[in-house]
């Protein structure tokens, strides 16, 4: 197990990597410490240097420009779960989908089902669950609300100014 921090302009981002594959990044190092200590109780990760080609990806990334993370990932989770974060990582950067259109891409009606896997998804940002809105309110975001935000302004998305969030 290897933990890597990015340092990125909205505050340190955490990965953790399982051999060479990516499973769980986020901006809140608790929530990985505690993903880390129910999948893997004896692995406490060493902190070591981002690979260089992850570390430039975040680099263009956090400047704004559009970044295709084609990186190795390990998803953990339902085959439900699972199905969704592919959905997600198919969104293009600076552009939002809803919760809805997930839903009927996977051919399913369960709306809540969708949202709480969007939710759970471990590996923010290179899997872009902050792309995802309600079909009339903003939706939610681990890393919260503001950071959302952030996130879609970096990707140039204008929202329109009484939209709910």
């Amino acid at each position: 197990m290897q933990q890597s921090i990015y340092r990125s302009p909205l505050g340190p981002f955490f990965l953790w990597f399982h051999g060479e594959k990516l499973i769980y990044a986020t901006f809140h190092e608790e929530q990985g410490l505690n993903f880390l200590a129910k999948h893997f109780p004896k692995s406490l990760g060493d902190l070591k240097p981002l690979q260089e080609s992850y570390r430039q990806d975040l680099d263009s990334y956090f400047r704004g420009r559009k970044v295709n993370f084609e990186w190795s990932l390990t998803l953990i989770g339902t085959d439900f779960q699972k199905r969704v974060w592919r959905e997600l990582q198919k969104i293009p950067h600076g552009q939002v989908t809803t919760y809805k259109r997930i839903a009927q891409l996977l051919d399913t009606r369960g709306f809540q089902a969708v949202g709480q896997a969007v939710g759970a998804n471990p590996i923010s940002v290179i899997i872009p669950c902050h792309r995802v809105l309600g079909t009339h309110w903003f939706g939610g975001y681990g890393g919260g609300l503001s950071l959302k935000r952030l996130l879609l302004e970096l990707e140039n998305v204008t929202l329109a100014p009484n939209f709910q969030a």
